[in-house]
């Protein structure tokens, strides 16, 4: 399956997809020196982010994000690309901060096509995500 959307920022990366219909912020959602969720409340709490295509709804912002954005790009924990329903500033400055390929509004619901475990391929570049359901 190949979606179409708006590039936030450029670049490309594929791996394992980790989902969360909860909207997102890097301030105290991401523990940076690990790469996991370290919140109990979170629907991914204790799972690495690292490395992982991670889809969301949206942000919500809190101004130190993209601080936290940058520490753990420098930690090697940040994922490798982000699909989002809708990106607000916040976050948008996290992943141009982090220097992660991003895309959003994308022409399907990324929530409801991708799952936790798919191989996603994104190029956001050329605005693409390519979706490998898991077995």
């Amino acid at each position: 399956m190949i979606l179409k959307g708006r590039t936030v920022n450029f670049g490309k990366a594929e791996g394992e997809a980790i989902v969360t219909s909860i909207p997102f912020s890097f301030l105290g959602e991401i523990e940076p020196s690990t790469g996991k969720v370290p919140s109990p409340s979170h629907e991914l709490y204790g799972q690495s982010l690292a490395g992982k295509i991670f889809v969301c709804p949206t942000g919500k912002g809190s101004s130190g994000g993209p601080g936290i954005a940058y520490v753990t790009k420098q930690h090697g924990n940040m994922p490798a690309a982000m699909i989002v329903g809708e990106v607000e500033p916040v976050l948008a400055a996290a992943i141009l901060t982090a220097d992660i390929p991003a895309v959003d509004r994308l022409d399907q619901n990324p929530l409801e096509v991708i799952e936790t475990g798919d191989y996603v391929k994104v190029d956001a570049d050329q605005g693409t995500v390519e979706v490998i359901k898991k077995s």
